[in-house]
């Protein structure tokens, strides 16, 4: 069972500071952001019946410091699926990792509409947008385009709220990002 997801990272415009439960990694306050559609994180989530353990590859090499994260977030999808096979994940941005343009977002973005996809389980965006928040809290708004809020809950089924305000072409708001030639991803341990 396998499947690739694409995920756009997102900008927070009015970003939340804090959390409100940290174990279940709920943010104090609401926000919004702005996906960077011209950038991208590539996710094939590939689940296997002879692996022990989760496999995660960022960029073709090892990430053993995100590991960790990954199972934890594919434990949680699992779990809403009622299946305990592990998996083999491979994950690339096509922008630079750990540099603050929210490659995590759309990592778990990526990884839980492709693990979803992989089960063939029909998740719901709102439900996967929760799934994507436990593991980075700015990763539930990369699950949609556009603009995006991310809003608190306390009375309903989830404890936060995540969906599209407006279609990017409807603000046409545009970002620059620009990075020097010679800049070396963290996950490869250089950075210039």
């Amino acid at each position: 069972m396998q499947a690739t997801a694409i995920a756009h990272p997102n900008i927070a415009l009015i970003k939340y500071w804090g959390k409100s439960d940290v174990e279940n990694n709920i943010p104090a306050v609401g926000s919004l952001s702005i996906t960077l559609d011209g950038l991208m994180t590539t996710t094939t989530v590939h689940f296997e019946s002879d692996l022990e353990l989760d496999e995660f590859t960022l960029g073709g090499h090892e990430a053993p410091g995100m590991a960790a994260r990954v199972s934890k977030c594919l434990d949680e999808v699992r779990k809403r699926v009622g299946v305990t096979l592990k998996a083999r994940v491979e994950s690339k941005n096509d922008f630079p990792t750990a540099a603050g343009l929210a490659s995590s977002a759309s990592g778990f973005a990526a990884l839980v509409v492709a693990a979803d996809q992989a089960l063939g389980a029909g998740i719901e965006p709102s439900e996967l947008a929760d799934l994507a928040r436990r593991a980075s809290g700015s990763a539930a708004r990369s699950i949609f385009g556009g603009f995006v809020e991310l809003r608190l809950t306390p009375e309903g089924p989830l404890p936060t709220a995540t969906g599209q305000i407006l279609g990017g072409a409807e603000w046409p708001l545009r970002v620059a990002v620009a990075h020097h030639p010679e800049f070396r991803s963290l996950a490869n341990g250089n950075l210039r």
